[in-house]
This record gives C-alpha cells, sequence and structure tokens, in this order.
C-alpha cells in the first residue's frame, strides 16, 4: 500500500496515559492539525476543576458523556453528538465528565 500523509494508523500511535484521568492517541499532521482519540475519567469528589481551554476543537462522542462549560453556558454530548468549539479566548471552556463511566471522543485541534 502507498504511504499517505493524511492516513495515522493507531498501531503507529500509541494509547500514552497523560494523567492520572486523560489517555490519549495522537497523530500531528504536516498541516498544523492534531488528531486525538481521547478517553476522559471521572474527576474524583473533590478534585480541582480543569484549566480554562482556548484550543479549538471538533468532537465526535463515541461513548459516555461530557460537560462543556463556558463562561456564557454550559452544554452536555453524548454518544453521536459532535461539537465544533472554536479557537480564541471568548470560546474558552473547561471539561468535565458526566456520570461514573469513561467518555470516549476522537478530537481535531486547531489554533
Amino acid at each position: 500500500m502507498t504511504h499517505s500523509p493524511y492516513l495515522f494508523r493507531a498501531a503507529d500511535h500509541e494509547l500514552r496515559q497523560v494523567s492520572d484521568r486523560l489517555k490519549l492517541r495522537e497523530a500531528v499532521s504536516g498541516f498544523g492539525i492534531a488528531l486525538r482519540y481521547q478517553e476522559r475519567a471521572p474527576d474524583p469528589a473533590g478534585a480541582a476543576e480543569a484549566d480554562w481551554c482556548q484550543t479549538g476543537h471538533s468532537i465526535f462522542i463515541l461513548s459516555g458523556r461530557i460537560r462543556y462549560r463556558f463562561d456564557s453556558h454550559t452544554v452536555e454530548a453524548g454518544p453521536g453528538d459532535m461539537l465544533h468549539i472554536p479557537a480564541g479566548r471568548e470560546h474558552r471552556h473547561k471539561p468535565g465528565v458526566v456520570g461514573p463511566d469513561p467518555v470516549r471522543y476522537v478530537l481535531t485541534e486547531f489554533d
């Protein structure tokens, strides 16, 4: 098979534990976009809230539920839902898992 800059095989990108609650598999394209598969575990009781994120994302939820808090509102998404969050301070957000199960999702990340 021909090599392609558009194909990222899962076997070539390990599932890494990046924190006690987050695992990810990441492929960064040569044109400045990161494609990630992520597994986010629920926050333990009393855990500090996540920091604000100002990075842009397009997200597809595979399983579980996730909540994003924005300055003006909060939104929850579940399996099959898609979100597009533009980059920038005016779109800053904080993620959190809803319920006792991890959320699994695919996202692109861009500035």
